[in-house]
């Protein structure tokens, strides 16, 4: 019974989750990226206390209100256990789903000046990781002259605004009912890989804004 009340806590679900990241794509930026982020993950974490003493967990479950099973339940949610494991794996997972500036300007044969011109022009996608400048994968393909997602620059300029990263990957990885071909329903990155028009992704994103 003790297991089943005792709290999750922020740093051992952190620790566990980065362990279970796959990291084998991963180049040494991004391995930086994920160290960093997992720092400051444990930095912010606190030991749970719980909420109730042990004479007043033992009255509530003899008085039938709530077993023991659906007080540790209740107690990690308020303690952020599961939903914050599922926040940290998402964002980790990211990251890890990256390449780094550098792998990136030699994967496009760009020189660093050139590849981040390009990112702030808004022809790439990258994001902030504890100040390192990750660029997601989805975006690359070698399925293309110039190893970009065709019409890559629409897109990125048709993203919502302040969208977090990892809803972006999810929107982009993610089959749409809308997205058919050859009867099965297509991710847009597929989508745009096998050379269809962009504009019903941006009728996705207009009804997601709206």
């Amino acid at each position: 019974m003790a297991d089943l009340m005792r709290p999750l806590t922020l740093d051992a679900a952190a620790s566990r989750l980065l362990e279970s990241i796959e990291v084998s794509e991963c180049d040494t930026e991004i391995a930086e990226a994920l160290r960093r982020e997992a720092a400051q993950l444990f930095a912010r974490t606190r030991p749970s206390s719980p909420s109730l003493s042990a004479d007043q967990r033992a009255l509530l479950f003899k008085s039938g209100a709530v077993t023991p099973e659906q007080f540790a339940q209740t107690e990690q949610r308020v303690a952020r256990g599961e939903l914050r494991e599922e926040e940290i794996r998402t964002w980790l997972g990211t990251i890890a789903r990256s390449s780094g500036e550098g792998a990136v300007a030699a994967r496009l044969n760009l020189k660093l000046d050139e590849l981040r011109k390009r990112r702030r022009a808004g022809r790439l996608y990258a994001f902030d990781a504890s100040g390192i400048t990750v660029y997601p994968r989805w975006q690359f393909t070698d399925q293309s002259d110039d190893g970009l997602l065709p019409h890559l620059a629409l897109v990125v300029a048709w993203l919502l605004e302040d969208w977090h990263p990892a809803s972006v990957e999810g929107f982009m990885t993610t089959p749409k009912d809308s997205l058919i071909y050859r009867g099965e329903w297509q991710t847009p990155r597929q989508w745009l890989i096998q050379g269809a028009s962009p504009h019903p992704i941006e009728r996705l994103l207009n009804k997601k804004r709206w």
